[in-house]
């Protein structure tokens, strides 16, 4: 066997050993069975969602945890854990934890504001507007103790349960230990 043949075997064996390039990394959750960033495509409408739409977003879960968050585009808390909210959903996958946000900015602001949002940020997961004849009416439907502060986050089980209400500003590690014991309850 000649030095070349050796070095090159030698570095064939460092590469594939080197951490991050094992198939199962569980480091990397879209390595590790998740649907993967490019499957994930960016979101590119907005739905407004009523009472009975959200009902149902909540009630049928299809084996998957809800994280719902409420927020709005001149909400600057809201707008500062986004980039979490949009980290978290590529975390779960699809099948295991849905991601949803429901803004409440107005039905008629989707093209001027909501879209540009979530078209900066990238977001792979499905967007919602308040669509509510009364404010009170969706404060009420999301939950009955809510003040109406933005933002909120809400995790429900997979049987449609509110196991977690979180009012203010969230961040990765908070909002993931809250889905991860949802996740080892069930």
């Amino acid at each position: 066997m000649t030095t070349k043949s050796l070095l090159l075997g030698g570095l064939l064996l460092a590469v594939l050993s080197a951490p991050g390039c094992r198939p199962n990394d569980q480091r990397n959750p879209q390595l590790a069975g998740g649907a993967s960033a490019a499957d994930r495509k960016q979101v590119e409408t907005v739905e407004p969602i009523d009472k009975t739409g959200l009902e149902k977003l909540i009630k049928e879960r299809n084996g998957r945890i809800l994280f719902l968050n409420i927020w709005a585009t001149w909400c600057a808390p809201c707008v500062e854990e986004f980039p979490d909210l949009v980290k978290l959903s590529r975390t779960y996958p699809e099948h295991e934890v849905e991601v949803v946000g429901i803004s409440a900015d107005y039905p008629d602001e989707v093209e001027s504001k909501i879209l540009p949002f979530i078209k900066k940020h990238d977001v792979p997961f499905r967007i919602f507007v308040a669509k509510f004849e009364h404010q009170e009416d969706f404060i009420n439907g999301v939950n009955p103790s809510w003040s109406g502060a933005l933002p909120v986050t809400l995790i429900y089980d997979r049987h449609g349960n509110q196991r977690h209400f979180l009012v203010g500003q969230g961040t990765f590690d908070r909002f993931k230990k809250s889905i991860d014991t949802v996740r080892t309850r069930l």
